[in-house]
């Protein structure tokens, strides 16, 4: 078997089935080296109201990317979804395709999809491998897969 130069740059999509039970969310989860950069990278399929964080900061930026499923046209976007920015949790709604760029030490969530006329695209990318939660007691949390829904 001939081993390729680059063949170490493709590497196995780590997919999880995220939330609970039941409920199509299927992600991509790539998390702490799972996917051989310094970099965090979620891509999840949102079919489901839900709930995410108590509000929380991290040390590494964070850019959130909400669009629509349909992959012909992803600024088909029929939802509403809700983020609190800063201290005072500030609340903003997103009801088309956007873009949420989160710099380090912002307080962010919780997020809420509240309403879901059709599916959801969201998009995750930390700049950092891996990294921890800090709340606004400055309490510090392991961020985990397994830990990150909740309905609503």
């Amino acid at each position: 078997m001939v081993v390729k130069k680059y063949a170490q740059c493709v590497l196995p999509a780590p997919i999880r089935k995220l939330g609970i039970p039941g409920y199509r969310w299927n992600s991509v989860y790539g998390h702490k080296g799972e996917i051989g950069a310094d970099c965090t990278v979620c891509f999840h399929y949102i079919t489901d109201k839900f709930e995410e964080g108590p509000p929380h900061k991290h040390d590494a930026h964070q850019v959130m990317c909400f669009v629509g499923s349909n992959l012909e046209d992803i600024s088909d976007f029929d939802a509403e979804i809700e983020i609190a920015l800063g201290d005072e949790g500030e609340i903003q709604t997103i009801t088309k395709p956007s873009v949420v760029s989160i710099p380090p030490g912002l307080m962010h969530c919780p997020l809420r999809f509240k309403r879901l006329g059709k599916p959801v695209l969201f998009i995750e990318i930390v700049l950092a491998g891996s990294y921890q939660r800090y709340t606004s007691s400055g309490a510090v949390q392991d961020v985990r897969p397994e830990d990150v829904t909740k309905l609503i």
